[in-house]
């Protein structure tokens, strides 16, 4: 629970131009009822408590109230008013002493008639500029930030562009929200008031790009937002909006509620992610301005933060399980989260920075001291951290592990000195993230310009030093189909005389809320190309893994032809949280590589259904616990496989967290 609210009027601010009779229905809550409820939210989960309904301040027992939820141990109060409370002095310092972190302050526009057919409110335009404009006056570091929220309803667009341009011109305004009122949330007779989801997307992107210009956060009040289908090309920089619809109405219960399909969803690339339109949207406005989303276009959306308002732990440590080894050795630390590529499948918080190097020493020093003999350094992108060779180096100096590893996409590295200086800070292995051997689209891919010959370049110069090299390649929608070509290319392009060469496949997978779920593929569709290029990799002595353990491919999904596993049963990492991330049906006891596999994500079997997994019988040797070794041909595909859960896996919980 990110976020919960505390009703004090039963009137909601948003929905008054639909409620023109709130004043009758305005009685406050009772200060107990509200805090039986308050006691019965997880303070530790909730990460921001906002106290709403009608005026709160009004309410006669409001200061006990709020000093009674910070005893509670929320961790954020906010407050969401009209203007009128805020406009007497000293409201706002008195907000400020009470803990209360933001302030939404709703106005429906800047003329009197426009505000009483939004607001149903006479008269009370002046006060509630007038509050607004305190409200961000207000300085200092405990002042309350301060948001601006506008329902969209036909009876303010004309408004709305005035109202704006006012707003962010007030010194310590934080934020512009827009609020969408909900369909199925407003009575018949006051629909007419409602605009449609293209209506709707033009007229957000425009007030989106004035808050821009003047370097004030954006958005909406609900993560529900607009309909992507329905959207055109106006929101498209804004992107994340529709991702947030996807994840809200999969795990929001407001996703419950009646939606159909239409025909433009057969052919849209969100299908498996989407609940489709809402039945009252489409009675009311039909369905002839959705279009199908098509792969190129939802793949190329970034996930950019538009706003301050959301707050969550960001975990950088991943210790890994082997099931089927003496020891578990294998650890990794993610030292950063922000990257200068942004991939769709990417589960990790770009928005995080770099993290303290004392600290990341310190949980260095925990793996040593722990056993930990495969130390691998992620991010992010590792090479944006301005210590990552003091990293390496004070690694390399607990004389404890047998293997340094970084996990990269090698833009950096393309500069042979700066490569050098790592190697001799005591890097020992790279897995360099690769997704497409073709310039234009490993670069769409990424959204890094001109990245892929850097990243190239920087294999050939680890290889060059002397570095065990890997490549991490991970299949989309969009790449799948070039995998036989794909590992060829690296063939043909890494040599085996020139230096160590192997190739860690993955799936693209729901790991996290931070990932694209519509880039998933299919397990039947990429099977043929898996085999071909599987094929290949063994006639020609290419090393690979990642077939197995976290983000693996079953091999039922093969047809239970074990020459792609035999070799690596005894590397099967998983996380601790593997129990709740995999799902494995019923059927799977009967199949004699159960002992060995995860099954899929549950993430996975939510979008396409477990008909795929067929369990099969197969003559499976007994893995020798911790064999192998760093060398030779063996090597290449167990440390491949090893890599794949290392550079897949959700996080675990470790000491360092940073919230954004």
């Amino acid at each position: 629970m990110k976020e919960a609210k505390l009703t004090i009027f039963p009137d909601s601010l948003e929905y008054r131009f639909a409620d023109p009779g709130w004043r009758q229905a305005s009685t406050p809550a009772p200060l107990d009822e509200l805090l039986a409820q308050a006691r019965s939210i997880d303070s530790d989960r909730c990460q921001r408590l906002t106290i709403a309904g009608g005026s709160p301040l009004k309410h006669p027992n409001f200061v006990e109230l709020a000093l009674e939820l910070g005893k509670l141990g929320f961790r954020r109060l906010a407050v969401q008013t009209d203007g009128a409370p805020l406009a007497r002095k000293g409201a706002t310092a008195l907000l400020a002493k009470l803990g209360i972190s933001e302030i939404f302050l709703v106005v429906g526009g800047v003329r009197d008639s426009v505000q009483q057919a939004v607001m149903s409110d006479d008269g009370a335009v002046r006060p509630a500029l007038e509050g607004l404009a305190r409200a961000a006056a207000h300085g200092g570091d405990t002042a309350p930030r301060v948001y601006l929220v506008t329902p969209l309803v036909r009876s303010n667009v004309e408004d709305l562009d005035a109202l704006v341009d006012w707003a962010v011109g007030l010194r310590g305004l934080n934020g512009f929200l827009l609020s969408l009122p909900e369909i199925d949330r407003v009575a018949n007779e006051h629909r007419d008031q409602l605009l449609p989801y293209s209506a709707q997307a033009e007229i957000a992107a425009r007030l989106f790009l004035k808050c821009q210009g003047h370097n004030v956060e954006y958005g909406f009040t609900s993560k529900r937002g607009i309909l992507p289908c329905a959207a055109g090309e106006s929101l498209e920089r804004y992107a994340t909006v529709f991702y947030d619809r996807a994840q809200f109405l999969k795990h929001s219960s407001q996703g419950d509620g009646e939606f159909a399909r239409v025909d433009a969803c057969e052919s849209c690339s969100l299908v498996h992610s989407c609940n489709g339109v809402e039945s009252a949207y489409l009675d009311r406005f039909g369905g002839d301005e959705l279009a199908p989303v098509p792969l190129e276009r939802s793949m190329g959306w970034k996930l950019r933060k538009i706003n301050k308002l959301e707050d969550f732990e960001y975990r950088n440590i991943s210790p890994f399980k082997n099931e089927h080894s003496a020891v578990n050795p294998r650890g990794l630390i993610r030292i950063n989260g922000h990257c200068n590529m942004s991939c769709s499948f990417c589960f990790v918080d770009r928005t995080a920075p770099d993290f303290d190097a004392g600290e990341l020493k310190r949980e260095i020093q925990q793996m040593a001291d722990g056993g930990t003999k495969h130390l691998v350094l992620s991010g992010g992108e590792p090479t944006l951290h301005p210590q990552l060779a003091e990293l390496i180096a004070f690694a390399k100096s607990l004389d404890t592990f047998d293997v340094i590893e970084m996990q990269s996409n090698g833009v950096k590295c393309a500069d042979l000195e700066y490569a050098r200086e790592l190697v001799d800070a005591g890097l020992q292995k790279v897995t360099f993230s690769l997704h497409s051997v073709d310039p234009e689209h490993s670069d769409s891919i990424t959204r890094l310009p001109n990245a892929f010959g850097k990243t190239m370049q920087a294999i050939h110069n680890f290889r060059e030093l002397g570095i065990l090299t890997q490549i991490a390649h991970v299949l989309t929608k969009s790449n799948y189909q070039e995998l036989p070509s794909t590992v060829r290319y690296l063939r043909e392009e890494f040599p085996a005389e020139g230096g160590h060469l192997s190739i860690c496949l993955a799936i693209a997978q729901g790991i996290s809320d931070l990932v694209f779920e519509w880039v998933i593929p299919k397990f039947s569709d990429i099977k043929p190309f898996v085999s071909e290029a599987l094929d290949y990799c063994l006639e020609t002595d290419v090393g690979f893994g990642g077939m197995i353990g976290q983000g693996g491919y079953p091999p039922c999904m093969l047809d239970g032809d074990m020459r792609y596993y035999n070799a690596v049963l005894d590397k099967v990492f998983k996380s601790e949280d593997a129990g709740d991330q995999f799902f494995k049906p019923e059927k799977c006891k009967e199949c004699s590589f159960d002992p060995y596999c995860l099954g899929p994500r549950r993430s996975y079997v939510e979008h396409y259904g477990d008909a795929e997994i067929k369990p099969f019988r197969a003559e499976i040797a007994t893995p020798t616990r911790g064999g192998g070794g760093p060398s030779g041909a063996d090597y290449s595909a167990e440390a491949a496989t090893s890599a794949l859960a290392e550079s897949v896996a959700p996080p675990v919980a470790g000491n360092l967290r940073v919230s954004k």
